[in-house]
């Protein structure tokens, strides 16, 4: 089923951003600012170029005016930001045009971190961890900003300061020199480098699972494994509680229902009310048969890849959770 695209006028009331991402937007802002700016200097020192441009032109580009939008939504998204305090997510009303631009410079953005990544793998003594680690990241960024809450159905704006499209592949393409600046939206990235674990693309699973994983196995105590999913299962409920704004002593099954079932759920998966059900079934079933067991009794020895798939099943339930559309409680 196809969804149509909300008008650029359409206003999401409540979008909860981690502020991570907040701060990620922010850079992205700052780099197509540089980029307008970059441009327009280029302009103003080339007296020939300069000839060619006259005050219709300069208007008729919009430099100027598409600098000022975006220097007063990143204004104005800092102070969104300053306003939540310490708090981990940032909640903020916006137009669906201003989530077009952000997804716009968001990705123009992660094109230029591409095609960084790319000049630091090309040394020769970079290690395996720290491409790993950058790959990471890029993914869970590029996932964010194609396919996650209300940027999954916004197509980006044109932007001003957009390259072109890469050549066809009946083109010749001549490979650029070291310090030759590629066309950002050609940047591709290589194959991810992989390490021996799993890939946990959250944050909070990551650091506070995989850690404590590893130092179960480098002492020898596979039978504390059982610790590890509980601490996964409790950062699964935590997020549900945070996305459905529940603040009683709802149980895991409970939330799962406020989340996802029926007409008055909080966080559509699906538009296909079969799916909705299935990702509800999902949720149910792992706080029933796998979260209830290692809370409610010691699973002795669980096998360290067995330890490893849970991990990325949950992963990949609070993914479900980050990409679901927040629904607006009914008047």
């Amino acid at each position: 089923m196809v969804i149509a695209e909300n008008h650029d006028g359409h206003v999401y009331n409540w979008i909860m951003f981690e502020r991570e991402t907040v701060e990620f937007v922010l850079r992205a802002i700052d780099f197509y600012v540089s980029l307008l700016g970059d441009e327009s200097r280029e302009l103003a020192e080339d007296p020939d170029l300069a000839s060619l441009i006259t005050d219709d032109t300069r208007r008729e580009l919009g430099l100027g005016r598409d600098k000022e939008r975006a220097n007063r939504l990143r204004q104005w998204i800092k102070s969104k930001s300053e306003e939540s305090g310490d708090s981990y997510h940032v909640d903020i009303s916006m137009s669906h045009g201003t989530v077009r631009f952000i997804k716009a410079v968001s990705l123009l953005y992660l094109a230029k971190l591409k095609t960084k990544r790319n000049r630091l793998a090309s040394r020769p003594n970079v290690t395996t961890s720290t491409l790993s680690a950058l790959d990471r990241e890029i993914s869970r960024k590029e996932e964010l900003f194609s396919s996650s809450g209300v940027f999954k159905n916004a197509s980006p704006v044109q932007l001003l300061a957009e390259y072109g499209e890469a050549p066809g592949a009946e083109e010749a393409v001549t490979p650029p020199q070291p310090n030759e600046e590629i066309a950002l939206l050609t940047a591709s990235r290589p194959r991810p480098v992989l390490v021996g674990s799993i890939e946990i693309l959250d944050h909070e699973l990551r650091r506070r699972c995989l850690d404590l994983f590893n130092q179960f196995q480098e002492a020898g105590q596979s039978e504390r494994n059982d610790t590890v999913v509980s601490e996964a299962s409790r950062i699964l409920e935590s997020r549900l509680r945070a996305v459905t704004g529940c603040t009683d002593g709802s149980t895991g099954k409970q939330l799962v229902t406020l989340a996802f079932n029926g007409q008055k759920a909080k966080l559509r998966a699906s538009s296909v009310p079969s799916e909705q059900e299935a990702a509800q079934l999902l949720f149910m079933g792992t706080f029933g048969f796998i979260r209830n067991q290692v809370q409610h009794k010691l699973l002795g020895s669980l096998p360290a890849e067995r330890t490893l798939q849970i991990l990325g099943w949950i992963d990949y339930l609070l993914a479900v959770i980050e990409q679901a559309e927040r629904v607006a409680d009914s008047p």
